[in-house]
């Protein structure tokens, strides 16, 4: 069962609760929150996301301030779809199959929130002695149609359905942005399983930026943890006293900061600023995939990045001296002065971005 809660309902949980990690049959869920009454008389409004069936339960039970728990609402589940006469087989067929109670902050639909909001709304307006009497014959509107909520619930409740959520899978969503001078935006998003380690997330930005993987690598997590492949750390004298761990042996979901840092080619210096932005879940097992980027990355051993920044100023300007110099890095090795016609569309700024030839790649790479 899914308790999809309002801030109030969320404050009163007696325990640490987890967001769940599966997609609910809209039957087994329910929009709840907090009535409170006079004194400390508090009331529990539920809604079900299927039919729009509300039920109002008294929390009090001669508590002063109730405990809310998976067990105490499944209690009140019972006792109240029991005294709307519903088949007391179909009734406990259905707190079976719904299992223990789960509870969330996030309300899949806004409309869905209103809706629950609108009936706290009038329950206060009505009163509650009286709201409790007529809240489960409510009609409804479902599809733009006027419905009556516990027949409809009735029905469903019949049919007994066994297949109540869809399992959902971890994922994070992360930004690697390649730091160079001003005027530069190049960077990758990415949705990355958890598991995933640091050795793989190095093989993806090396794809995504063009790199060619000869040069030495490593992350860095804040000032006392780096994390590198093991043979750098046999060859690492530590002298800044960080931590030093295997790329291959510690996964995103073990070790991992907000912002991170992750450094190619210790001569050019090639920076990437990493950002976690936040955890998703997806209904199908995460393979790594670039969702999103802008920018080209530089050339390789190209003088990082104001070596760069310098070769693209002379690429402006003809009169430059390193102006042949700066057009062979741009991909025109053999020019001919006279067919400068031509030399734009030969011309490149480094690798572009181009999201299909990475994921095809990293397709290949996490089959």
């Amino acid at each position: 069962m899914l308790l999809k809660c309002t801030k109030d309902l969320m404050a009163w949980l007696q325990y640490d609760y987890q967001e769940p990690c599966a997609v609910y049959d809209d039957l087994y869920a329910w929009g709840a929150t907090l009535i409170r009454g006079e004194g400390y008389i508090y009331h529990l409004l539920l809604r079900n996301s299927a039919t729009g069936l509300a039920l109002l339960f008294d929390l009090s039970d001669g508590d002063r301030f109730p405990t809310i728990s998976e067990e105490r609402v499944i209690a009140y589940l019972e006792r109240g779809l029991g005294e709307l006469g519903f088949d007391s087989d179909d009734v406990a067929f259905y707190l079976k199959e719904g299992e223990q109670c789960s509870f969330t902050a996030q309300f899949e639909s806004a409309y869905e929130r209103k809706k629950l909001k609108d009936l706290s709304a009038w329950v206060e307006e009505t009163g509650l002695d009286e709201a409790k009497g007529s809240i489960s014959t409510l009609p409804v509107m479902i599809n733009r149609r006027k419905t009556d909520a516990k027949a409809l619930f009735g029905e469903l409740l019949k049919e007994r359905r066994k297949e109540i959520s869809r399992e959902l899978y971890p994922s994070v969503s992360v930004k690697v942005r390649l730091l160079l001078p001003p005027g530069y935006n190049v960077w990758r998003r990415f949705h990355l399983p958890l598991d995933l380690t640091y050795g793989d997330l190095h093989r993806i930005i090396q794809v995504a930026f063009g790199w060619d993987g000869f040069h030495l690598h490593e992350f860095r997590l804040g000032k006392w943890l780096r994390i590198m492949p093991s043979e750098d750390i046999d060859n690492d004298f530590g002298m800044d006293g960080a931590e030093l761990l295997d790329e291959d042996e510690v996964t995103l979901v073990e070790v991992n900061m907000k912002k991170m840092t992750y450094i190619y080619d210790f001569g050019d210096y090639w920076t990437h600023e990493i950002t976690v932005e936040k955890v998703l879940t997806v209904e199908e097992e995460q393979k790594p995939i670039c969702v999103d980027g802008e920018g080209s990355a530089p050339w390789e051993d190209c003088g990082g990045p104001w070596g760069y920044a310098a070769i693209m100023e002379s690429l402006d300007d003809p009169d430059d001296p390193d102006y042949e110099f700066a057009r062979s890095w741009a991909g025109d090795d053999d020019w001919d002065e006279d067919d400068d016609d031509d030399f734009e569309e030969e011309l490149n700024d480094g690798t572009p971005f181009d999201q299909r030839h990475i994921n095809v790649r990293l397709k290949v790479m996490f089959r």
